[in-house]
This record gives structure tokens, sequence and C-alpha cells, in this order.
């Protein structure tokens, strides 16, 4: 690795190249990004448009699901604790 580096640092064109290929592999991975956050957010409005169509209230459907992810949150670190006792006992 200190190879490489010594070699990047003693060549200024390899230097550049390096940073524009880096760059490059980084937008690409911005772009994967956004396109994933673009679609789950159009999943998102879809399934409100289908509660909405079905005469549920989307409202409602998030106070629940907001409600039931606090408490699966809430068994899952009193499970973490009950792990950590038991091994601690040990």
């Amino acid at each position: 690795m200190k190879q490489f580096i010594d070699t990047l640092v003693g060549n200024p064109v390899l230097l550049i190249l390096a940073v524009i290929v880096s760059f490059f592999i980084v937008l690409s991975f911005a772009r994967k990004i956004v396109r994933a956050v673009i679609v789950l957010v159009a999943l998102a409005v879809l399934y409100v448009a289908w509660l909405t169509w079905h005469g549920e209230n989307p409202a409602e459907k998030a106070e629940k699901a907001q409600k039931t992810a606090s408490e699966t949150v809430k068994k899952g670190k009193a499970a973490v604790e009950f792990v950590k006792k038991v091994t601690s006992d040990k």
C-alpha cells in the first residue's frame, strides 16, 4: 500500500488520472442512490394513492406503522438487554 501511495504522489499525471477515475466512480454510485430514492418515493406515492382509492386513511396507516415500528424497536432493545444479561453471567 505504501508503494502505491508513493507511486501516486511521485507521478502527478497518474494522480490526476486516479482522481478523475475515483470521481466518476463516486458520481456513478451517487446516481444509483438518487435513482433508488426516487423509486422509493414513487412507490410511497403509489401506495398512498392506492390507500386513498380504496377508502382508507393513509395518515392512520402511517400512524399505525410508526407505532408498530416503535414497539418492535422496544422489544428488540429488551431482547438485546436480555442477551447481554445472560451472556455476562457466564
